[in-house]
């Protein structure tokens, strides 16, 4: 079970995730010290001074996180049924693309243009069903629509191909998936995929972009067991849709 569990995973972050990036350093804030404090000394009542008055001292800011205005905005535990747990945490990754760097999307080569990506995971206790959602983030609206083009473009133009090489690959199979309009622009496709030890799964992936953002939603089960559920992949698109509204001056 838990091989499978690793494996969807796995196949999920291929297929949603765009070029690398490398880890973001945070910054913790100071831990707050007291101020010290002077023994008083004995003195007569005609000679005491008024003790001195300590202004308390003004809290350190709070330390925020590159991609933080993102992550908060990803689907929280109250948006999957009961019985699921989130895996993985929350996240942010800060990409730096170059000029003529390329990421591999199904059997294509396309552009890396992302520019950061927020992303959480959730699944049955039982391993599937899972749902695994991000937001890739893009220097602007124009490059957000020329990467969901291309990812379109990969679709049509790979309705098979493999997930990784040698012995260790898994086959894969894009199918046309019916999914409601959401959003500026977006591509649904249900992906079948058969691993090496002949676990077999089905994906509908969905991508939908708002603004300078491409939301992912990757909704994976047993393909011998019934289809990813609609309604759940429907409800998070709405959500999603929400919680992006204006982020970023969109």
């Amino acid at each position: 079970m838990r091989r499978t569990i690793v494996w969807s995973m796995a196949i999920a972050a291929t297929l949603l995730l765009s070029a690398c990036g490398g880890d973001v350093p945070t910054t913790e804030p100071p831990e707050a010290t007291s101020a010290p404090t002077t023994p008083a000394t004995a003195q007569s009542a005609a000679t005491a001074e008024p003790a001195a008055t300590i202004e308390p001292t003004a809290p350190p800011p709070a330390a925020t996180r590159v991609g933080a205005e993102y992550v908060l905005l990803l689907p929280r535990e109250a948006a999957v049924p009961e019985g699921w747990a989130m895996n993985a945490a929350p996240a942010f990754e800060t990409r730096q693309p170059q000029p003529g760097d390329t990421y591999r999307f199904a059997c294509l080569e396309l552009p890396a243009r992302s520019i950061g990506v927020a992303s959480v995971g959730y699944r049955h206790l039982e391993g599937l069903p899972s749902v695994f959602v991000e937001y890739v983030v893009y220097p602007s609206a124009e490059d957000a629509a020329a990467a969901l083009a291309d990812m379109q473009r990969a679709t049509v133009e790979c309705p098979t191909f493999t997930i990784g090489q040698g012995d260790g690959a898994t086959t894969a199979v894009f199918a046309p998936l019916d999914f409601p309009a959401y959003g500026d622009a977006g591509i649904a496709a249900a992906l079948s995929t058969t691993a090496p030890n002949g676990d077999e799964l089905l994906t509908h992936m969905i991508k939908i972009r708002h603004g300078h953002v491409i939301a992912g939603i990757s909704h994976a089960s047993y393909a011998d067991a019934p289809p990813p559920d609609a309604a759940l992949s429907e409800s998070l698109a709405a959500l999603i849709g929400v919680n992006l509204e204006g982020v970023g001056g969109e």
